[in-house]
C-alpha cells in the first residue's frame, strides 16, 4: 500500500529535490503558495513552499527502496521519530492539494470587486477600517471610500491589504 513520507530538504532547494526524485521514478510533492511581497519598492506576487524545506514522497512499504532518497540532490534527509519514518495520511495530502489551487491562483488576491462592495482593509495605517470599493488603480492597488472626519474620502491601498467585509 502507498503512504506519503515527510523529507526534509536543503535550505531553498524544495524544487531541486523534487525534480531529482522524480528523475528517479518516485512521487514528489511540494505543496506550493503564493503571496504577496514587497520587493524593489513594489508588491509582487511570489510562488513558493507552504512548508519551507519539506516535502512528501509517496512510497510503497517493503517494495520501494528508501535509501537513495538521502543521497539526493537537495535532500537532507527522511524525517524520522525514532526509526520510524513519519507518514501522512492520504486524506490530509489530498486536503492540502485541493487548498493549494485556491492560494496558488491568487484568488485570494485578486477578487473580482464591483463598485459598491463592501471592503476591510487588514494591513498598513488604516487597519481594521471598512469602506466600499470603487476602482482598481493597476494590477497592485484599490481605491476604496472611507468615512473618515464625517466625509467620504478616495484612499489608495494596495490588493493584498483589503479583503471582502
Amino acid at each position: 500500500m502507498h503512504q506519503w513520507y515527510v523529507v526534509q530538504t536543503k535550505p531553498r532547494k524544495e524544487s531541486v529535490a523534487v525534480e531529482h526524485l522524480e528523475r528517479q521514478g518516485y512521487i514528489a510533492y511540494c505543496p506550493q503558495i503564493s503571496s504577496a511581497r514587497h520587493r524593489r519598492k513594489r508588491w509582487q506576487q511570489v510562488t513558493e513552499p507552504l512548508f519551507p524545506r519539506y516535502l512528501f514522497v509517496q512510497l510503497n512499504r517493503g517494495v520501494d527502496n528508501f535509501s537513495p532518497i538521502r543521497s539526493t540532490v537537495g535532500v537532507l534527509n527522511m524525517v524520522r521519530f525514532g526509526n520510524t519514518p513519519a507518514t501522512i495520511q492520504h486524506r490530509v495530502i489530498e486536503n492540502i492539494q485541493r487548498q493549494e489551487q485556491y492560494f496558488v491562483d491568487g484568488t485570494s488576491h485578486h477578487p473580482n470587486w464591483v463598485p459598491g462592495d463592501s471592503l476591510e482593509i487588514i494591513n498598513g495605517p488604516f487597519t481594521g477600517m471598512k469602506g466600499l470599493f470603487e476602482s482598481k488603480n493597476g494590477e497592485e492597488r484599490v481605491i476604496v471610500l472611507l468615512q473618515l472626519l464625517g466625509r467620504d474620502n478616495k484612499i489608495t491601498v494596495a490588493t493584498h491589504a483589503v479583503v471582502s467585509a
